[in-house]
């Protein structure tokens, strides 16, 4: 009896230290991880994929802590490793947030808000759209295959019980956040030429007529060309975010 105990003991263990950073990462990283999957879905899901993946790496857990503080210690270390997973992730869909708010403000449509699910909070009409397109995407190229088979293989980069390199990981999600917004100020770098263009023209036409109110009078022009450009460079720009969002998080999550 008491090595059935130590047995179910064991496992347990193994299968709470894997749930710990599994839950963690699917609820913070895009796809299971958004406001619009139920709370209960998310908690299933990973429940699922906890007890698939434990057998596997029964071999990198640690031995059982003999008191309840390691034990806290170890499951706050695996919880800190998931939420920084899920973070990467949801660094990489903010630059769909970022190309929308620039497209919105150079076609005038940055007062009009609605819900983004990339951001998880109200954004731009560009940028929402952005986002429900860059979840669609990951789930059509199975990508979301790759976020879970990213948490899987953290395994050999953050070992369970480890050090945690928090220096590191700070430096990784501060390089994130500017690869982040580069990419959404390359996705929108047409709309900025056209919107500086446009702005240029409405000035030297106002200098020459002022008693026009041409800013009034074209800002419908302005939100017919953002349209019409947006419409031309939409599919363009989630294949390059696509492309970038797939190649950088196959590159950090690489095993060494």
């Amino acid at each position: 009896m008491s090595l059935l105990q130590q047995f179910l003991g064991a496992q347990l263990f193994v299968w709470l230290l894997v749930f710990a950073r599994v839950g963690t990462a699917f609820s913070v990283m895009p796809t299971i991880g958004d406001a619009f999957v139920s709370t209960r879905t998310r908690l299933l899901f990973s429940l699922a994929v906890s007890a698939l993946v434990a057998p596997v790496l029964r071999d990198r857990m640690p031995g059982m802590p003999g008191d309840v503080f390691r034990l806290l210690v170890l499951m706050v270390g695996e919880m800190a490793v998931g939420i920084f997973l899920g973070t990467v992730a949801r660094l990489l869909m903010g630059a769909l947030e970022v190309a929308g708010t620039i497209i919105a403000l150079q076609t005038g449509l940055s007062n009009a808000q609605m819900f983004n699910p990339a951001m998880a909070t109200q954004g731009s009409l560009p940028g929402a759209l952005m986002g429900w397109l860059g979840l669609l995407l990951l789930f059509i190229t199975d990508l979301h295959h790759l976020l879970i088979m990213a948490v899987v293989d953290s395994y050999a980069t953050f070992q369970p019980g480890g050090a945690i390199p928090i220096d590191d990981m700070a430096n990784v999600v501060g390089q994130l956040v500017s690869k982040s917004f580069l990419l959404g100020v390359q996705m929108s770098a047409p709309f900025l030429i056209t919107g500086m263009l446009f702005a240029l023209a409405l000035g030297l036409l106002n200098k020459l007529a002022p008693q026009i109110q041409v800013f009034f009078l074209f800002t419908s022009v302005q939100v017919a060309i953002g349209l019409f450009m947006f419409a031309l460079t939409l599919a363009a720009m989630m294949m390059f975010w696509l492309t970038h969002f797939e190649s950088t998080f196959v590159d950090f999550l690489r095993p060494t």
